[in-house]
């Protein structure tokens, strides 16, 4: 049973992560829209901008709750997201709320502590409007994948990249309702075998997106992403082959742990070159910098399931 402060530092620390990548997909289909479904866009930025205000609250119940060293994991916010955010921002047009990143800045730099720590009714509230937030955006992802797939509407975002949105957002849907149940989203064995296998096909889809949107000439990026790609397909396997064989979970545990520090590790890299624009593609620098973030809360989720 997950109760009192249990409870609410584990909704904090999952809404400060999965807030922030909410509103980004947000932007990332946002910047795919052809003039064509312009009018589209209002829509979108009230949904995003719905997602900031989320944040926000969140934020401001995270002072003196969440750990310094859940802050500096690197899946809230890195040392490149106000860059990114800056550059993508510049390219698109698209606003992007800049300053809720320097509140979470402040606060990965001085955590400190809270003047009234919330209570539980107050995370139940929070934890409520995004679930019904999200399930709005998930039926209105589904309907534009589903124009996609029937060709009435075209956008310059990959079917599969809109299918990966939707499930991660069900991911978090799914985790919110675990905390309102009060139960431990780090639960029982099998939990975790599904947690690995979701994330490890994550990371498989992140190495194929990356691929697909370098510029042909940059083929080392493209066969390292290759490479990642068919690591983390067959890390998928071996996770999903552990819910009838629990006590391989921990091998699959370990490779995934190695495979996702290398992958961080690569994505980090691809950060640093698209805003030093050394790197030839067509890859958002906050697109680039979201998979990393994704990639080090990963890692930090894995490291738990080791101790």
């Amino acid at each position: 049973m997950l109760t009192g402060m249990g409870y609410i530092k584990q909704s904090i620390e999952t809404n400060l992560f999965f807030l922030r990548i909410m509103k980004e997909h947000i932007v990332f289909a946002a910047s795919a829209l052809t003039l064509k479904d312009a009018h589209m866009l209002p829509g979108l930025m009230h949904a995003k901008e719905s997602f900031d205000r989320l944040l926000d609250e969140t934020v401001n119940l995270a002072g003196g709750v969440v750990t310094p060293a859940s802050m500096s994991a690197g899946d809230i916010v890195t040392e490149y997201t106000y860059k990114a955010e800056i550059a993508t921002s510049q390219y698109t047009g698209l606003p992007i709320n800049t300053d809720i990143t320097l509140k979470e800045i402040r606060l990965m730099n001085n955590p400190g502590t809270a003047h009234q720590k919330p209570d539980e009714q107050v995370i139940d509230s929070l934890n409520r409007r995004i679930l019904t937030l999200l399930q709005d955006t998930v039926k209105t992802q589904k309907e534009v994948l589903q124009r996609i797939l029937n060709c009435k509407m075209y956008t310059q975002i990959y079917p599969l990249m809109l299918d990966h949105v939707i499930r991660e957002a069900e991911h978090y849907l799914q985790q919110l309702q675990t905390f309102l149940r009060r139960e431990d989203i780090h639960g029982e064995a099998h939990q975790a075998a599904a947690y690995e296998a979701f994330w490890n096909d994550i990371m498989s889809e992140h190495a194929k997106f990356i691929r697909g949107l370098m510029d042909p000439v940059e083929e080392e990026i493209i066969r390292t992403a290759n490479g990642f790609s068919e690591e983390f397909d067959e890390l998928t396997a071996a996770a999903l082959e552990t819910y009838e064989k629990l006590d391989r979970l921990h091998l699959v545990t370990r490779k995934s742990i190695i495979a996702t520090t290398g992958i961080r590790n690569f994505k980090e890299q691809g950060t640093e070159g698209i805003l030093a624009c050394n790197i030839r593609s067509i890859m958002l620098p906050l697109l680039s910098d979201h998979v990393l973030r994704e990639a080090n809360h990963y890692l930090k989720n894995l490291r738990l399931y080791t101790k």
